[in-house]
């Protein structure tokens, strides 16, 4: 077995085969026993043949005589693939939405969350030359999480360029109930797989304020990147001192990074909270993705791995020294400059492109906008403004009128069919089969009755906001005869939460009867006007 020193001092043992099941999360003994791996730990890359055969275990899998790593289907385990969010097939859209549920339910999300506060200030995460390599550790280990649950499974990322190009970006279909979810007037997500999450600071519901400040990135914004040609302007000094011999470059990936968390606001806003939002992962992979569109472009292979900026305590935190440890990790900050992410964990899909020859993005959500040099556009969620579109397939599911996407009874546009396999089908059946997110819920277990007096028109305001199912303002996808079955996705985790009693109580009582065990009690008992 060869061996590859990735820093001083350490020397780390790496497969002569392909396994890429090789690289995981946690720091392993040659004498380790399965049952020693977990989730929640930090450690180094570590790569052993056994450790190939201990994550296969977990995956009911076997070890192939080429040393590949067979899932119990017989596919076989390969590397992560990231693609655009909205370059993802139906069935891998699902998939990704199971598995971050699953991710959820389990503590494992939150615990991510955690770790993310904890280094949101003072740390060598942000604020200078370890930002991107940290981010990539942190981003390599969340995606491990995933694949424990889902193998087909990985980390999407978010191109903002292409919603940028819109009059207002919030119209885009990213923000809609098959990506990322819709807000209320509050900013509260309750639309799509991430409806009503609970954060780490106790919130019923992931918070959003978007457009009030900051901007998504552009093309500019991406050039000006790969035009560098000095590691120092790209794993930049972002919080100099005076002194610092490096001037503050504006255009650094982690400046213009910060502005997209300002746009989207609420808990993305600022570090320590942002990991509460599944969009900081699809957003950091994109970040992910350019900077290493810049390590291809501008530097050779060995450089990518050796070149650090100079360690001086005038332009950064000593917690951002190249040697300095990768806090909370048993990994140093030169680490995050490995070749081994990529060559052996994760790959990228290319940005969604199209030309005057194939004006075609690949994919039902984007269309390709044929003036100057032509690109992918998001398409608009219906209601939507499309103004300055007018001519391009630019409404999902809709067609553009007076400036607005509205609805069209043409036929929904073509999305090619997965051929699955026996197994596959019964998994995309069962994910699917959890995966029934709602958008239409009554907030009070008195709408019922206040529907039947005629409220829904007397008080339409209030009941809009409050009982939209029971005065069929939306279409509910449960079966509304049925009051004691749950009826969110989340209903289960909320009560373990605690959410049956306190300021959560009327929601839980009309829509999570079964987990809350109140259904042999009329939910309308309270109901005294």
């Amino acid at each position: 077995m060869k061996t590859s020193t990735m820093k001083a001092g350490r020397n780390y043992a790496t497969p002569a085969s392909n396994c890429f099941c090789l690289i995981v999360a946690w720091p392993v003994s040659p004498s380790s026993d399965a049952e020693q791996l977990n989730l929640s730990g930090s450690g180094d890359f570590f790569f052993s043949p056994r450790l190939c055969k201990w994550e296969i275990v977990e995956f009911k899998g076997r070890i192939s005589p080429k040393s590949e790593c067979i899932l119990e289907d017989g596919q076989l385990f390969t590397m992560a693939y990231r693609k655009e969010y909205r370059m993802l097939s139906e069935e891998e859209r699902i998939r990704y939405h199971n598995a971050m549920t699953i991710l959820k339910r389990s503590g494992e999300f939150d615990r991510m969350c955690v770790e993310h506060f904890n280094v949101g200030l003072g740390s060598g995460a942000h604020s200078g030359p370890g930002f991107l390599p940290w981010h990539r550790e942190f981003l390599k280990r969340a995606e491990i999480a995933l694949r424990l649950i889902d193998p087909m499974v990985s980390l999407p990322y978010w191109d903002t360029v292409m919603d940028n190009y819109l009059v207002d970006a919030r119209d885009s279909i990213f923000f809609s109930p098959l990506f990322a979810g819709e807000v209320d007037q509050f900013g509260n997500v309750i639309t799509g797989p991430y409806a009503f999450w609970t954060t780490m600071e106790g919130r019923n519901a992931i918070v959003r304020t978007m457009a009030q400040e900051g901007f998504l990135l552009s093309e500019a914004h991406i050039a000006s990147v790969i035009e560098q040609t000095d590691v120092e302007y790209v794993l930049a000094y972002t919080a100099p001192l005076q002194g610092c011999p490096f001037p503050e470059n504006a255009n650094a990936l982690e400046f213009v990074h910060a502005f997209v968390h300002l746009w989207i606001g609420g808990h993305m806003r600022d570090p320590p909270t942002s990991a509460n939002d599944p969009i900081f992962y699809v957003f950091h992979t994109f970040i992910d993705l350019i900077w290493e569109m810049w390590r291809q472009s501008r530097q050779l292979r060995d450089e990518r791995e050796l070149n650090y900026p100079p360690d001086l305590p005038e332009c950064a935190d000593p917690q951002h020294f190249g040697y300095a440890q990768m806090r909370p990790y048993d990994l140093i900050n030169r680490d995050g400059l490995s070749n081994l992410y990529t060559d052996q964990m994760y790959r990228y899909a290319p940005r969604p492109s199209c030309s005057s020859e194939n004006p075609n993005c690949g994919s039902p959500y984007l269309f390709c906008d044929l003036r100057g040099l032509p690109h992918c556009v998001s398409k608009v969620k219906i209601n939507g403004i499309c103004a300055g579109f007018e001519g391009f397939d630019v409404c999902f599911g809709g067609i553009c009128e007076m400036g607005r996407c509205v609805p069209h009874t043409a036929p929904s546009p073509f999305i090619a069919p997965v051929q699955l396999n026996a197994v596959g089908r019964k998994q995309v059946s069962e994910a699917e089969a959890r995966h029934r997110f709602v958008s239409c819920f009554n907030r009070d277990p008195c709408c019922d009755r206040w529907a039947g007096r005629g409220e829904c028109r007397s008080r339409m305001s209030y009941m809009q906001q409050f009982c939209a199912a029971s005065c069929a303002f939306c279409i509910p996808s449960y079966n509304v005869s049925n009051e004691c079955a749950d009826r969110h996705i989340s209903c289960r985790q909320w009560q373990i939460d605690g959410h049956c009693h306190g300021k959560s109580k009327l929601f839980m009582q009309e829509n999570c009867r079964a987990s809350c065990g109140i259904c042999r009690t009329p939910k309308d008992d309270d109901c005294l006007r």
